[in-house]
């Protein structure tokens, strides 16, 4: 398609255009419209495809072609504008751009761009991978990045935004691409598009950019993930960046008004309620232990078996009631049973033996009551899928 006009690359701050419709073709989800020329970028390094309308006819009744997303042209040329409606080829329509989406994947993409080039500048690693989403940018570096550097590379690309430095869209010819130093994923052919900041970084890039580094408005870098040697940054840029910090700020004041401090004084409340909280667990594991040791002296033993259901343990204490049970000596064996929080069908069991191997034990009450676990030769545990009638009464007729 000899003629056909990207206008997304000569005209990047278009919303509106008009073209004519040079092929519309179906698909198993809708129908390719390709145009004369188009303001939709198609997905493609990185950045996905830009969404709007084209609409057909001048009067009340007009066909409109929701663009869900701009791909590249089937036949490697232009541009496929997705849609769920056809249009006829060779009509004149007018496209209209959802220009919250693409100007946020402007402002992410020239943010992205930032990150990666001070990244590059202070640790010499490589952008490795990137992917921009609805939710956030992912950017990976082949190098280990701590949370201490990551804060220093967003401060310097914040920096960089304050100096409103313009970012250019060069496309340079052999002998001055030969010249340049320019970061890029992979070799090209033909043509190369370099988008170059100055100061902060030159990358070759087929997405599209603000005109300014000012315009990025606010960069802002959310996790630092690091895993086999590499580094993932994730990241939102302008204004979902902005949206994001007003969210948490309110977030925080919620809080703030929920415990009665100001706002700087959160940390610190939180760690208190914490410490409280863990004084009153500890305090309360203590209250339990005391309950089960004078319970534990009025049990009656059934032939040197206790069984007892307890409603309300965790592992752990049921641990500790088999344990001081086993300390009687009328009692060669104890189970102890509780209710599973949360799943009103399952029961929480510990076995334990002061001689006899359970594991034979277990794995035969696993089977017979649905269950799962097991343990060591004294000490076994698990749940079953059963009611506490079915499970007493298989642990006698198995171990009675």
């Amino acid at each position: 398609m000899e003629t056909f006009d990207e206008l997304y690359y000569r005209e990047p701050y278009t919303r509106v255009f008009d073209a004519t419709v040079t092929s519309c073709s179906p698909r198993d989800d809708g129908f390719a419209i390709e145009l004369d020329q188009t303001a939709f970028y198609p997905t493609g390094g990185g950045q996905p495809g830009d969404r709007g309308t084209l609409t057909l006819g001048d009067g009340e009744d007009q066909v409109v072609a929701h663009v869900r997303e701009a791909v590249p042209g089937e036949g490697g040329e232009g541009v496929a504008h997705l849609s769920d409606a056809p249009l006829p080829v060779g009509a004149h329509v007018h496209g209209a751009l959802d220009w919250a989406w693409r100007r946020d994947n402007m402002e992410a993409h020239t943010g992205e761009h930032m990150v990666s080039g001070i990244v590059h500048a202070l640790f010499g690693y490589d952008n490795v991978g990137f992917h921009m989403g609805e939710r956030c940018i992912e950017v990976d570096f082949n190098g280990i990045l701590t949370a201490d550097q990551a804060l220093e590379v967003e401060r310097r690309a914040n920096a960089a935004v304050r100096e409103d430095v313009e970012v250019e869209a060069l496309l340079p010819n052999p002998e001055q691409l030969e010249a340049m130093d320019y970061r890029s994923k992979k070799d090209h052919e033909g043509q190369i598009r370099v988008v170059r900041i100055a100061g902060v970084d030159s990358c070759a890039c087929c997405g599209t950019h603000v005109a300014t580094t000012g315009q990025v408005g606010l960069i802002k870098i959310l996790r630092v993930g690091t895993k086999k040697k590499k580094t993932r940054l994730e990241l939102l840029c302008g204004r979902r960046a902005l949206e994001l910090c007003e969210e948490r700020m309110g977030q925080l004041r919620e809080v703030s008004n929920f415990l009665s401090v100001a706002d700087e004084e959160v940390p610190e409340a939180v760690r208190r309620l914490s410490g409280e909280k863990d004084e009153l667990k500890r305090q309360l594991k203590q209250s339990v232990r005391q309950q089960i040791d004078r319970e534990v002296r009025a049990f009656e033993p059934e032939g040197g078996l206790l069984v007892r259901f307890e409603p309300n343990l965790d592992v752990e204490e049921l641990r500790y009631l088999c344990e001081r049970a086993l300390e009687r000596d009328d009692v060669a064996t104890c189970a102890a049973l509780s209710n599973v929080e949360g799943d009103a069908g399952r029961i929480a069991y510990v076995i334990a033996a002061s001689e006899t191997d359970l594991r034979p034990t277990c794995k035969e009450l696993n089977r017979r009551l649905d269950g799962r676990g097991g343990g060591k030769p004294q000490m076994v545990q698990g749940s079953w899928a059963t009611s506490r009638e079915d499970a007493e009464a298989e642990i006698r007729d198995v171990l009675g």
